[in-house]
């Protein structure tokens, strides 16, 4: 045998190449190479940063699950066990990421996860649960809007807990979009840090619930120390960059249903294009995602999802119908397209089966369910009154050719108010105490929301009928101003700012009686319908920010049409026959000219005769309604952060 070449056994062993690139590596595009102080464990990249080498990105391959998850960090951020009675997470991803949490951050619409499977590698050995580690120390860059979000939320931990529980006690009785007890272990286990959807909605929550608070919906017993960190707006401006622009790979529950609470937030602000937009994103998802029929969701869905889901689509639809009905707008959803059940009515923390029976009068979902029939009934009145507008598009009619109107209006009220006086008691109990156990308060606000919706429902009825005079608009807006009083003022302000508009909508119906031919005696009820509305919004705009100041103002419109009448009526009572000399020496009796044209201006010769008022008194612009949200079709301007250059 010959002896080895001493140049060769000189030589440093070659290292062998690495088959596929490091996470470092692969995110920054260079070569990943063994190094040479501790091969395997590290390349020489991660040698050289100090941080982990760690091979833990998904292949292009297909891989085995289970050896995947065995390669799963060990310090990874905390989730469920399997097994767990937490609901999953709200989106299909977030399932994937229970049994193998990925190392990079996704930006899409359907994925939120964090840096904290590298978490080795930060100083102390910390979690890094925002991920802000790693993306300075790699550098990063497109990730640090998102760690700026995930880091705000993680220092804003005690606020997203307490903004949540005001959320189940002030708005989830009247939008019950999440299964409470699952909601607060899900909290708890901050798992809005690991997945998206959830963080968006989330921040919308948090977003809705602080703007309710803000606006005087927060109850008695209850403390709440407002502060510029806990601004709602904060909250909808991380749920709007979470959810991003990009549909195309939103697979869950979770963008879809934090678009539909940024529509309310929206309309809670008097953002009114706002809302149109994020209602509008969720009818794209929802049409993406074909969830108007249960046939086409998940397989794999949990009876607890199932019902969310139930929920979120029906309270949508209840809202759809709501602003195409006060805005005037279009509806995108139909009851006749739509093949999803009703929420099961049972109490979310009983729901742990199928229920034998899907309603109980005994559930204060019952009453829920009911307001969407009302809704319902809404939606064909809506259809009614707009076949029966003149056309303006230069089409011929070809409704009459299909359908016809042969119910009247009052018989489709009658039947609607006999299937109201068919619910249990305690859905009709507008006295219902606003303090007390739990189940009291659900149900007290279903009785409020019940009579608010079925006003609604009388107000479109009333105006399919463009004949009516004005004794019965006044007796329409004394009905519903009366049913508004007799509601408890805390359930008021739980309904909020959407009450606003069913004020407006009575506004606009006494305003059209104000324009049109008045006696005294209609001039005086219309007069006291309009003083109590204004008592009504002076009640409701000790926090709602968009009525603020609006009962003063519509005061002082009818003091100015008070004085307005005071002086016509002394111009009346001043025209009185006077002497005047004739010709020929004699007297004649005459009226005063200057006095006749004054009375002329409403139209009056006798104290009994109708007049009109003048339309710079009584037009569209001289009334302080307020449902006119600013300048610019109803926006209010959000200005928050950094601004120019």
């Amino acid at each position: 045998m010959t002896d080895p070449d001493p140049l060769e056994t000189s030589k440093p062993k070659k290292l062998q190449r690495i088959s596929q690139a490091c996470d470092l590596c692969h995110r920054r595009s260079i070569r990943c190479r063994p190094s040479i102080e501790n091969a395997p464990q590290q390349c020489q990249n991660c040698y050289d940063f100090g941080v982990d080498c760690t091979y833990n990105r998904p292949s292009r391959r297909r891989r085995n699950p289970s050896v995947a998850a065995q390669t799963s960090p060990p310090n990874a951020l905390p989730l469920p066990q399997p097994g767990a009675s937490v609901v999953s997470p709200v989106s299909d991803n977030a399932k994937f990421q229970q049994s193998n949490p990925p190392s990079t951050y996704s930006t899409n619409a359907s994925t939120y996860s964090t840096n904290a499977s590298n978490s080795a590698g930060t100083p102390g050995g910390q979690p890094d649960f925002s991920g802000a580690f790693l993306a300075v120390r790699e550098g990063r860059k497109d990730d640090l809007q998102d760690v700026g979000w995930r880091s705000f939320a993680l220092a804003s931990q005690s606020t997203i807990e307490q903004l949540i529980e005001l959320y189940i006690e002030i708005v989830y009785p009247i939008w019950p979009l999440f299964h409470v007890p699952s909601l607060r272990e899900q909290i708890q286990q901050r798992l809005y840090l690991t997945d998206r959807g959830f963080f968006a909605t989330v921040m919308a929550a948090c977003a809705l619930s602080a703007a309710r608070v803000r606006d005087g919906a927060i109850s008695e017993k209850r403390r709440y120390v407002a502060s510029p960190e806990k601004a709602s707006e904060i909250f909808f401006a991380a749920a709007q960059d979470a959810i991003g622009k990009d549909f195309s790979t939103a697979t869950g529950l979770g963008s879809m249903r934090a678009c539909g609470i940024l529509s309310i937030t929206a309309i809670q602000y008097g953002q009114i294009r706002t809302m149109h937009e994020y209602l509008g994103k969720y009818m794209t998802l929802r049409a993406m995602l074909q969830c108007h029929d249960e046939r086409n969701w998940p397989s794999d869905c949990t009876l607890i999802e199932r019902e969310e889901r139930r929920r979120l689509y029906w309270a949508m639809y209840t809202f759809d119908i709501y602003t195409a009905v006060v805005f005037d707008g279009l509806m995108w959803s139909q009851e006749t397209h739509s093949n999803v059940r009703y929420p099961v009515e049972v109490n979310d923390e009983d729901l742990t089966a199928e229920p034998a029976s899907p309603t109980d009068d005994n559930c204060w979902l019952r009453g829920w369910n009911f307001t969407t029939d009302l809704y319902r009934m809404l939606e064909h009145s809506v259809k009614r009154m707009r076949r029966n507008k003149a056309l303006h598009n230069g089409h011929s009619p070809v409704t009459p050719l299909l359908l016809s109107d042969d119910i009247p209006d009052a018989q489709v009220m009658d039947n609607v108010l006999g299937a109201y006086y068919q619910l249990p008691a305690r859905f009709r109990a507008l006295s219902a105490p606003t303090t007390g156990d739990r189940s009291a308060i659900l149900f007290g606000f279903q009785a409020a929301n019940i009579q608010t919706t079925l006003q609604l429902v009388r107000m479109t009825l009333f105006s399919t009928d463009l004949s009516n005079d004005v004794d019965q608009k006044s007796h329409v807006a004394d009905q519903v101003l009366t049913t508004f009083h007799s509601i408890a003022p805390q359930y008021l302000l739980g309904i909020s700012t959407p009450l606003v508009y069913h004020l407006g909508r009575i506004g606009r119906i006494l305003a059209s009686v104000m324009e049109g031919l008045l006696c005294e005696q209609s001039y005086q009820r219309v007069r006291n319908l309009l003083v109590s509305m204004a008592d009504l919004l002076e009640g409701l705009e000790f926090g709602l920010q968009p009525t603020a100041g609006a009962s003063k103002g519509l005061r002082a419109q009818i003091e100015k049409i008070d004085r307005y009448m005071h002086n016509q009526r002394q111009i009346f009572s001043s025209v009185a026959q006077q002497p005047a000399i004739a010709p020929g020496g004699g007297t004649i009796t005459t009226v005063v000219r200057p006095a006749q044209q004054s009375m002329s201006t409403m139209g009056l010769a006798t104290p009994l005769d109708e007049f009109q008022l003048p339309m710079d008194l009584v037009n569209s612009e001289a009334w302080p309604w307020p449902f006119e949200f600013g300048a610019g079709g109803g926006q209010m301007p959000i200005s928050m952060g950094f601004q120019g250059g």
